[in-house]
């Protein structure tokens, strides 16, 4: 959901992956109301697995104890069985952490939370509770869903934390991909818990500054007040340049206390595109060297002339800056958007932990390579010149100083970039159960037996590495040359420093990332998105899902 200030009822939903122009008529079997039926319906049974996986653990808890072996080995297993979930705590009733899983957020045990509101309700009502989104001790805003403990008496309670953008993510985006539809969620406060346009995410629909006019109030007000309804209002196009109708459909999802506006729309008047990139003359052969050329060019461009002067130049799409399918984008070093010219109404937007379709967060990679002096990155992005399909895109930035940088970008030809969500699931448990396995077994051990080919880490495609944060490689069964080298600055035939941008991951805590790399099931190089989890401070885990070629 986009907004922007300059109109009075304008409230933006982003379209930009969905290709749709609005003259599109959806069929029976994808109307707005089933589509926000299924939606409604597909979140609620995400919420009460969980809620039926949390409620077991608490009942293993109050057989063995809050510290029992057998509670946590419970709650390693669902972590593993919702691999979208970030940790699991155990809070006694007065309300000091006795347990936290996985063993990353050990440091937390022994810390009391009752000054929380969030640990007081769960403790004074003593049943199950979706929470609101809040600070957590983990160090993300995230969702609580807990379960309360009882042996002979009320002992505390147990949850799990993840980001609700994830949730309702995996079950809005199978549904409304393919048809003209968007979506967006908020909870009854104001503040977007989902949306296709990640930006929009933790924002407030009544407090931030860009939602301010009368008209955005009123409609707002209507969604948050009402359990369901319709309602029309305006948004930027495609291209953010124009603005249309939009009308939207909601109805209210959530148990355990929580109340979640799920927002299905469509454009009504989309009318004709404007000009996009890549609508132009195409790549040449070389064009990964001409985007490194342009990007120098115009990083010097920008020192000579300076920031307001080369902005300008830079958001210009019919300008020198915009060749072909090539435009120059501009960003501070803190994720700012300062030059998009053909996304215009992002500019101002802090996009720090925004991610691709595949959880990549490339605008932090991006931040990251720009001030270690440039480079190059992977990322999937919407292709206008393909009706806005999302591609793999080879980016390269630059810094022009140390406040900001430029960048542009390439898509890769026949280089498939779409990743299922039961693939991803599957990556991320694999890399999670070898992690708990490192920790249980330690460095020496555990590396010894990621890389036995006759064990069942080495998988072919799908094997385990490991890495210290050092980039010293101790694990890498198909390659066993480069055990106990230091990879550090290594870079795929695209120039992608990839052990670089995996230690950043795991230092971030967990992600993940793109890489070109050797196959061992076919005998060449290939895309593979990897995940990446660390051991503790000084190791890290991961794996990867190899791309199919288009």
């Amino acid at each position: 959901m986009r907004v922007h200030a300059t109109f009075a009822l304008l409230l933006v939903i982003a379209v930009l992956g969905a290709g749709c122009t609005g003259d599109e008529r959806p069929s029976p079997q994808t109307s707005q109301e089933s589509v926000i039926r299924d939606a409604v319906s597909g979140i609620n049974d995400e919420l009460e697995s969980v809620e039926a996986a949390v409620g077991e653990n608490a009942r293993v808890l109050g057989e063995s104890g809050l510290t029992g072996a057998a509670g946590r080995e419970a709650l390693k297993q669902t972590l593993l069985e919702y691999p979208w979930a970030e940790s699991s705590l155990v809070i006694a009733k007065d309300g000091v952490v006795v347990m936290a899983v996985p063993e990353n957020y050990g440091e937390i045990v022994g810390r009391d939370l009752s000054y929380q509101p969030q640990v007081q309700r769960a403790n004074r009502e003593q049943v199950p509770i979706v929470s609101e989104v809040f600070p957590l001790e983990e160090g993300f805003s995230g969702i609580s869903q807990s379960y309360p403990i009882f042996g002979t008496e009320y002992l505390g309670y147990t949850d799990i934390t993840y980001r609700p953008d994830i949730l309702i993510g995996r079950v809005i985006a199978p549904i409304i991909n393919g048809t003209p539809y968007d979506a967006w969620a908020t909870q009854t406060d104001g503040r977007v818990i989902y949306d296709t346009t990640p930006e929009e995410i933790g924002k407030n629909l009544f407090s931030d500054p860009v939602y301010q006019s009368p008209g955005l109030q009123e409609a707002f007000t209507r969604i948050v007040s009402e359990p369901s309804g319709s309602i029309e209002y305006s948004f930027y196009d495609l291209n953010w340049e124009r603005n249309v109708t939009k009308e939207a459909v909601w109805d209210t999802a959530g148990i355990d206390g929580a109340e979640w506006r799920i927002v299905i729309t469509r454009s009504l008047d989309a009318g004709e595109r404007q000009k996009v990139a890549g609508s132009g003359i195409p790549p040449a052969a070389n064009a990964t060297d001409e985007m490194k050329d342009f990007v120098n060019e115009a990083a010097a461009y920008a020192r000579e002339h300076g920031r307001t002067e080369s902005l300008s130049a830079f958001n210009n799409p019919e300008g020198e800056f915009v060749r072909g399918e090539l435009y120059i984008f501009a960003y501070s070093m803190n994720g700012t958007v300062l030059a998009l010219p053909f996304q215009q109404g992002l500019i101002g937007t802090d996009r720090r932990g925004v991610h691709d379709p595949n959880g990549v967060a490339y605008i932090d990679a991006a931040c990251r390579v720009a001030a270690e002096g440039g480079g190059s990155i992977y990322y999937v992005y919407p292709n206008p010149a393909n009706g806005y399909a999302e591609e793999l895109k080879l980016g390269y930035v630059a810094p022009v100083d140390d406040e900001w940088f430029v960048g542009s970008g390439v898509y890769i030809p026949g280089v498939g970039a779409g990743f299922t969500a039961s693939e991803k699931d599957a990556l991320v448990q694999r890399v999670k159960a070898a992690r708990d396995y490192a920790q249980e077994l330690g460095k020496e051990a555990a590396s010894a037996a990621f890389n036995d080919l006759s064990g069942s880490f080495a998988d072919g495609g799908a094997y385990i590495f490991a890495y210290g944060t050092d980039g010293e490689t101790l694990a890498l069964p198909y390659q066993p040359e480069f055990i106990g080298t230091n990879r550090l600055g290594f870079a795929d035939r695209y120039g992608v420093k990839i052990i670089d941008w995996e230690i950043a991951a795991a230092k971030a805590g967990s992600g993940f990332v793109y890489v070109t790399y050797y196959n061992p099931d076919t005998g060449g190089d290939g895309l593979k998105l990897c995940y990446v989890a660390p051991v503790d401070d000084e190791w890290f885990v991961g794996s990867g899902v190899y791309a199919a070629e288009t």
